[in-house]
């Protein structure tokens, strides 16, 4: 039995090198040139990039890649636990990433997956990946999100990879200018003007992305849960609700506001009593968390808080020009309507 199992392994690590061999063997030789990663690495990559697999937070790293308008490189489908309507925006901006194969199970590689893709390069958030695609050959990029200015240096590097600097440099525009725009509106507020805003997983009773600090903050609210944390995820308690009595909640999908509005517990929660529960909105990914769409989650968060300060903006707009713009794709008010109801999330 021993025996047997043994020849199947060597059989398999045959077959994977003959793959591997193949996929070397026969790749035409391009002109290449160095690249640095946001670990410090310096990476050979090819002259001109074409297909790119993402592995690790996929949706985040395509979205990257969107907003260069280079959908189309995507080599490699969402993974098998992103599957259903949740995601579907990512499809509605890249077609054809459901033809693509899956190169990632779990949170890691899926070495037969990548190699079928055979993407000139791979990026990922992850260094363990990086050392497990090693034996491909294939070159990986480190990308790094910690801080929110973090987007644009991610920004940059991929304009540099995909010799798309301008494209790069009129992200970080966008995004200085937008901030910027709001910020001149909420800076002028007193303290007491800004409303308690409480960001959460109402079913899970989590706040689940530290970044949330920092869209409520500037676009005009005070964040409950801002008290200085590390961690990404902070837990609390419904008597921790109580106490805080926000006056502004945003959920994580349409469906915790009836949630929130039918518990009982919550009854006299200010947000509760003055029907300020609102969806966070969600296109190629969650507003809530990190993503190219940040600049569009400070307006939309400002229209919320502040609606009377930011009266004049006219969020729809701003969506369809932004997906035309960066993801060169055309949405339909339809589409404008689902993402700002944050309808595409509502699946668990």
């Amino acid at each position: 039995m021993l025996a047997r199992r043994t020849g199947i392994q060597n059989l398999a690590s045959l077959w994977f090198a003959i793959c591997l061999a193949a996929i070397v063997g026969s790749s035409p030789v391009f002109a290449e040139r160095v690249v640095t990663d946001m670990a410090g690495r310096t990476v050979k990559v090819p002259d001109k990039v074409t297909r790119v697999g993402t592995i690790g937070p996929v949706p985040v790293l395509n979205s990257f890649v969107f907003a260069l308008g280079e959908a189309g490189s995507i080599v490699n489908n969402l993974p098998p636990n992103l599957g259903g309507s949740r995601w579907r925006f990512q499809y509605v901006v890249a077609p054809s990433l459901a033809k693509g194969p899956v190169i990632q199970t779990g949170q890691g590689p899926n070495i037969e997956g990548v190699i079928t893709a055979s993407p000139d390069v791979v990026l990922t958030m992850d260094r363990t990946t990086i050392d497990l695609l090693a034996r491909t050959h294939i070159p990986a990029l480190y990308l790094s999100w910690q801080k929110p200015s973090d987007v644009k240096t991610v920004m940059h590097l991929l304009g540099e990879l995909y010799n798309k600097e301008e494209a790069a440099e009129a992200y970080s525009r966008y995004f200085d200018r937008t901030i910027e725009r709001v910020g001149a509106r909420v800076d002028t507020l007193r303290a007491d003007q800004r409303p308690r805003v409480l960001y959460a997983d109402l079913r899970r009773m989590t706040q689940p992305h530290k970044i949330a600090e920092w869209w409520i903050a500037k676009a005009g609210g005070r964040s409950v849960t801002d008290d200085g944390r590390i961690g990404e995820a902070f837990n609390f308690s419904i008597e921790q609700v109580l106490a805080w009595d926000p006056e502004v909640i945003v959920v994580t999908a349409e469906p915790e506001i009836a949630d929130a509005y039918n518990d009982a517990r919550l009854a006299n929660v200010s947000a509760i009593k003055n029907k300020r529960v609102y969806a966070i909105p969600m296109g190629v990914h969650v507003w809530g968390n990190r993503t190219v769409e940040q600049p569009l989650t400070v307006l939309w968060a400002a229209k919320v808080f502040q609606p009377e300060l930011f009266a004049d903006i006219a969020i729809e707009d701003e969506v369809r020009s932004f997906y035309a713009t960066f993801f060169k794709t055309d949405i339909s008010r339809e589409d404008v309507s689902t993402i700002l109801a944050g309808r595409a999330g509502a699946s668990r």
